[in-house]
């Protein structure tokens, strides 16, 4: 093999020598653990309505600035 593939087959190896996440505390370790399983299976199932509700309380708090954000980027586009 050439120099540059065992210097990439080696840099390969060392990520999959990670150490596991510790925070610190136990409960925020686990805490931790649990919120990232559930993001690696299913992420659009959290990520959009989590991303629709706070698009909507944040339109319903700055109503008046928001609309008038969007106009600017409709005619900035």
């Amino acid at each position: 093999m050439k120099k540059t593939e065992l210097k990439f087959f080696k840099k390969i190896d060392e990520v999959f020598f990670l150490e596991p996440n510790n925070l610190g505390s136990q409960t925020l370790t686990n805490f931790y653990h649990s919120m990232t399983s559930l993001l690696k299976r299913m992420p659009f199932l959290i990520i959009l309505p989590l991303a629709l509700f706070v698009a909507l309380i944040f339109f319903l708090n700055f109503r008046e600035i928001v609309v008038r954000f969007v106009t600017l980027l409709q005619y900035g586009f």
